[in-house]
């Protein structure tokens, strides 16, 4: 029994040295439903849906396993220079004027917290993008972020095997490791494109519109040192992304399909993540139009490679949105998950509404 509790006591401490030494090279934080945050995907998707939006997110996962991992989030967003907005009509959304500048900028919080040590990583960031139009149908952004990032472990919650006097587990004993910080704070920047292509609905109810964006993003650029061990050279990875997502109207019917795709990778970590989303919008009489697109609700699947099936819904009413989506686990790990990964759920408002109607070259950019 007593060697059976030393190798216990073995595995947690390499466990713990696996975790500390993977603060350098472990992925970021993301999100199953990573279309709703943007600025977590590229910083040139900051703006590139509304005029505003602003959003909260939830994760909860592994708590069937061990202690959960938790992860939330919040992010504000806007286009700037109201000079630059003028209004498309009654029945239309505000849409960009023929301008030079074309501006949005953003501000986001994300946290999450892992395992018995409280390992965390909380940031704040702030993004700026820049619109240039093409033509009437296709728009080029470039996005900047900027942010401080704070990394923390509680040691005094973790077991090391050097706290194993040959009979016992006793936590006052030195726990060996050469730790530098509990806690410290680094600076970040990142950088991305993304292209967008609308075409909008050529009549009332035709349901025919077409809207893409294709973009490629930096993150980590000036690679920050990462100090939870003393001595320590290790710099955290760049992460690149390689992102799409559509959106196809079945013409002449209430039906919308959205199909997306995420890759990143960073160091010897990498997601490659499919999805696909079908939105059935409810429609009813309107003395302007003839109908008004009133909400919209939501079914999808996503695989996440390896790792996860994802399934998705979510509920669209005027300017609000809230969505939830399940992970079910997939990877080796499923013999003590038992499948279970864990819930995601998200709220959003944005502004104008997105379910007025729209037409012509000014409201194409104005992709959800």
């Amino acid at each position: 029994m007593k060697k059976l509790y030393s190798l216990r006591l073995a595995s947690l401490g390499v466990i713990t040295g696996l975790l500390i030494t993977a603060s350098a090279s472990a992925q970021d934080i993301h999100f199953s439903q990573y279309l709703h945050t943007p600025t977590l995907v590229n910083p040139a998707l900051t703006g590139a849906s509304h005029t505003l939006r602003a959003s909260v997110i939830y994760k909860d996962q592994w708590r069937g396993v061990t202690v959960p991992y938790k992860t939330y989030g919040a992010s504000f967003e806007m286009k700037l220079k109201a000079s630059n907005w003028e209004k498309a009509g009654d029945n239309k959304t505000k849409a960009y004027k023929k301008s030079v500048s074309r501006l949005a900028a953003g501000l986001s919080f994300f946290s999450d917290k892992a395992g018995d040590g409280n390992m965390g990583t909380s940031q704040v960031l702030a993004s700026l993008a820049s619109f240039v139009p093409v033509n009437d149908k296709n728009m080029l952004s470039l996005g900047l972020q900027a942010g401080v990032v704070q990394r923390k472990i509680d040691f005094s919650k973790l077991v090391f095997p050097d706290q194993y006097n040959g009979t016992t587990y006793d936590p006052n004993l030195a726990h060996g490791e050469n730790q530098a910080s509990q806690n410290y704070i680094y600076p970040d920047v990142s950088a991305g494109v993304n292209w967008s292509y609308g075409v909008s609905e050529k009549s009332v109810g035709a349901n025919n519109g077409v809207k893409i964006k294709i973009g490629f993003s930096a993150f980590h650029l000036n690679r920050p040192k990462q100090k939870f061990v003393d001595s320590s050279n290790d710099r955290l990875y760049r992460k690149y992304v390689a992102h799409g997502d559509a959106s196809f109207g079945v013409a002449n019917t209430n039906v919308v399909l959205v199909p997306s795709y995420l890759f990143q990778f960073q160091g010897p970590s990498k997601e490659l993540l499919f999805g696909l989303m079908t939105k059935y919008y409810f429609k009813e009489d309107s003395k302007y139009t003839g109908f008004i697109k009133q909400s919209a609700f939501g079914l999808g699947i996503a695989y996440r490679n390896i790792d996860a099936l994802i399934l998705q819904a979510q509920v669209e009413f005027g300017q609000y949105a809230i969505g939830f989506s399940y992970d079910l686990n997939t990877s080796k790990l499923t013999k003590a998950s038992l499948g279970r990964g864990g819930p995601e759920i998200f709220l959003r408002f944005v502004t104008p509404n997105p379910f007025l109607y729209q037409m012509g070259t000014k409201a194409r950019y104005n992709l959800k």
